[in-house]
C-alpha cells in the first residue's frame, strides 16, 4: 500500500518542484529522480535533504510514498536541481538505527507545518529513512 500525500500538500509540492527544476535554490529541498518500479519512466519528487552526523539522509514523513517504493525497487537515484544532478545510492536504515535520524529530521524541519502536523497526528507511524551514498 502506498501512502498518499494530503491533497493540500500534493498541490503545494508542485511549486517547489517547478522552482527546483529551474535551478532555484530552496534551502535543503532537492529533486529526487527515481525510475518508476512498474513503468520504468523517470519520476521526480521534491524531498528535504537532512545533513546529520556527518552524512546525508532522506526521510519520508508520509510513510511509504511512491518515491519510497521506487527507491526500494532500485536503490539508485539522482538528487539535485536545475541541470545539476548527482547520482546516489540510497540504503534504507532499519532496526532502530533510524530513530536518531528521525529525531534530527523532526528538530530541523519542525517549523514546516506539514512536517509538524504529520509527526503530531501519527507519532508512531513508520517513516522510511534512507542513507545517501555515492553510487557503486
Amino acid at each position: 500500500m502506498t501512502a498518499d500525500l494530503p491533497p493540500r500538500l500534493a498541490r503545494m509540492s508542485r511549486v517547489p518542484a517547478r522552482l527546483l527544476s529551474r535551478g532555484v535554490p530552496m534551502g535543503p529541498l532537492r529533486l529526487l529522480r527515481t525510475t518508476g518500479r512498474r513503468s520504468g519512466l523517470l519520476r521526480t519528487a521534491p524531498v528535504a535533504l537532512l545533513k546529520f552526523d556527518g552524512r546525508e539522509w532522506l526521510v519520508s514523513p508520509f510513510g511509504d510514498t511512491h518515491w519510497v517504493h521506487n527507491v526500494r525497487a532500485d536503490g539508485r537515484a539522482e538528487l539535485g536541481r536545475g541541470r545539476r544532478f548527482r547520482r546516489v545510492r540510497l540504503t534504507e536504515v532499519t532496526g532502530g538505527r533510524e530513530q536518531a535520524v528521525l529525531d534530527a529530521y523532526r528538530r530541523k524541519f519542525r517549523i514546516v507545518p506539514f512536517v509538524r502536523d504529520t509527526f503530531d497526528a501519527r507519532p508512531d507511524a513508520p517513516r522510511p529513512v534512507f542513507l545517501i551514498d555515492p553510487p557503486t
